[in-house]
C-alpha cells in the first residue's frame, strides 16, 4: 500500500498561482449573519500535518514534500519568504431536525492562506467544495473539534464541513445515520452559513467563476450524493451555486442494497452499523416502525451486551474501531473456519424475525431504508464520479453499480480500484487521487 501511495504523488502537480487578498473595505452596514463563530485557527502546513492519525501516518512524508513544492511555488509568485497554511472557522448555524424542527449545528469552513513574519494572509479560493465527513462515533472526530485528513485533499478551495446532527455543538443527541435527506438539508445551510461567513471572514471573496463541488467518503459519499439530489431536484439552487460534479468513494447510496448484502453473506465486518441505523430509522419513521420494538430487531446475544454498545455510542467518546471489538469480544459467539478475524455472523446480533425479509418487522425496516435509497425517485443532471472496490466488504460494490445501472454511464463515471483493496484503504486511495488529479 505504502507503494501505491507513494505512485500516486509523482502524479500531483504543482499547485495553481495563487491570489493573495488584499484586506477589504469596511461595509457601511452591519450585514445580517447567518452563523455565529466558535473559532478562528490559522496553522502553518506542518502544524496541520503534525495532527494526521496514526492510521494514516504513511501519507505524513508525501503530503509535506507535495506542500513544499507547492509553498516554494507560491513563493516565487510572491517574491518573498512564507509559511503556507491553512485557517480554519468553527461556527454554528441554523437549521432543522428529522422532524423539521429548528435547530442549531456546527460546521467549519477552511482555506489556504499563508504566514510572513507571523501575519496571516488569506489566499483566494478557485471553487467551493462541500465535504461530508465518514462515519464516526467519537465527538473528538467531528470537524470542528479536529482537523480532518479530506482538509488536505480539496486543493485552493473554500472547504465546508458540517459536523452532522449528534456532533460538536449537538453531540447530546442521536446521530440521523444514514437519514439522507435531513443530513443533505443540514449539509446545504452549512454551505450556505459558510459561505456567509468566508465572506465576512476572509479578506476576498472566491474567484471569478468557481464552481461548487460535492465529496465524501464512506458515509460522507452517501450524505453527497443526498446533496446532489437535493440539488438537482430544486435547480434554481442547482444554478445558483454554480454546481459542477460531485466526487466521493465507497458510499451506502442504496441502504437497501447494503442491508442486501449483509443478509446474503450472513456475515459482517462492520457491525455498528446496525445499532446506528436500526436506531434511526425508529426514531425517524415512528409510524412505519410503530407496533414494533428496537429489542424485537435483536438477538440475545446483543441484547446481553446491548446497553455497554449503545451507551459507548450515546457517549460519543469511542471511535468505530472501538465499538467493532465490543461485538467481536462480547457479541459474537459463532466462530469457524469461514469467518474472518474481525467478523461477526448476523445471526449473533439481529433476531430470526429481522433476518427474514418475509417478516413483518424486517418488511417496515426496509420500508424505511428506501425512503434513503439514492439510486430511486430523481434524475441527476450533473455528472458524479464514484471510487469502489469490489473487496469492500464493509460498503458492497452493490451500492455503486446500483447507481450506474439507475442513472447511466453518460452522468456516472465508476472507478473500480484494480488492485484488491478493502474499504479503508480504496477512500484513502481515493483521498490521494482527488488530491493528485483534483476534481
Amino acid at each position: 500500500m505504502k507503494k501505491t501511495v507513494l505512485v500516486l504523488f509523482v502524479l500531483v502537480l504543482v499547485m495553481p498561482m495563487f491570489v493573495a487578498c488584499a484586506p477589504d473595505a469596511t461595509p457601511d452596514v452591519e450585514p445580517e449573519k447567518t452563523y455565529e463563530l466558535m473559532s478562528d485557527t490559522k496553522l502553518t502546513m506542518s502544524t496541520f500535518l503534525g495532527n494526521i492519525p496514526e492510521d494514516y501516518a504513511a501519507l505524513k512524508e508525501p503530503l509535506e514534500a507535495t506542500f513544499a513544492i507547492r509553498e516554494s511555488a507560491l513563493e516565487q509568485r510572491l517574491g518573498i519568504d512564507i509559511q503556507i497554511g491553512f485557517r480554519k472557522v468553527a461556527y454554528t448555524y441554523p437549521s432543522t431536525d428529522a422532524k423539521g424542527d429548528p435547530i442549531t449545528l456546527s460546521s467549519v469552513a477552511f482555506w489556504l492562506g499563508y504566514f510572513v513574519n507571523d501575519v496571516w494572509n488569506d489566499l483566494q479560493p478557485d471553487n467551493i467544495c462541500l465535504m461530508e465527513h465518514y462515519t464516526i462515533t467519537s465527538d473528538a472526530e467531528a470537524p470542528t473539534n479536529t482537523f480532518p485528513l479530506e482538509m488536505f485533499i480539496t486543493g485552493n478551495t473554500l472547504t465546508i464541513m458540517p459536523d452532522y446532527i449528534g456532533y460538536g455543538v449537538t453531540k447530546d443527541l442521536s446521530h440521523p445515520y444514514l437519514h439522507h435527506d435531513v443530513c443533505a438539508i443540514n449539509s446545504i445551510d452549512a454551505l450556505t452559513s459558510g459561505y456567509d461567513l468566508f465572506g465576512e471572514t476572509g479578506k476576498c471573496g472566491v474567484a471569478e467563476g468557481w464552481k461548487l463541488y460535492l465529496a465524501g467518503a464512506s458515509q460522507g459519499a452517501a450524505n453527497a450524493i443526498a446533496v446532489h439530489k437535493y440539488l438537482d431536484t430544486h435547480i434554481e439552487l442547482a444554478e445558483k451555486w454554480n454546481f459542477a460534479s460531485s466526487n466521493c468513494s465507497s458510499g451506502p447510496y442504496s441502504p437497501v442494497a447494503t442491508i442486501d448484502k449483509y443478509l446474503t453473506d450472513g456475515k459482517v465486518s462492520y457491525p455498528v452499523v446496525f445499532p446506528l441505523v436500526i436506531k434511526t430509522m425508529f426514531d425517524s419513521y415512528p409510524q412505519i416502525m410503530s407496533g414494533f420494538t428496537e429489542e424485537m430487531a435483536y438477538a440475545q446475544n446483543y441484547l446481553a451486551a446491548r446497553d455497554e454498545i449503545e451507551d459507548m455510542i450515546a457517549g460519543k467518546e469511542h471511535n468505530t474501531s472501538a465499538i467493532n471489538q465490543v461485538f467481536i469480544d462480547k457479541v459474537r459467539q459463532t466462530v469457524d473456519a469461514d469467518l474472518a478475524e474481525n467478523e461477526i455472523y448476523l445471526t449473533d446480533i439481529l433476531s430470526p424475525e429481522m433476518l427474514d425479509k418475509d417478516s413483518n418487522i424486517c418488511k417496515a425496516f426496509y420500508r424505511c431504508l428506501e425512503k434513503n435509497d439514492l439510486t430511486k425517485g430523481w434524475t441527476p443532471t450533473h455528472p458524479m464520479t464514484l471510487h469502489y472496490s469490489p473487496y469492500d466488504a464493509v460498503v458492497p460494490q452493490e451500492n455503486s453499480l446500483a447507481i450506474l445501472e439507475a442513472f447511466g454511464a453518460d452522468i456516472v463515471t465508476l472507478q473500480k480500484q484494480a488492485i484488491p483493496v478493502e474499504h479503508a484503504t480504496t477512500c484513502s486511495i481515493w483521498m490521494l487521487t482527488l488530491f493528485s488529479k483534483g476534481f
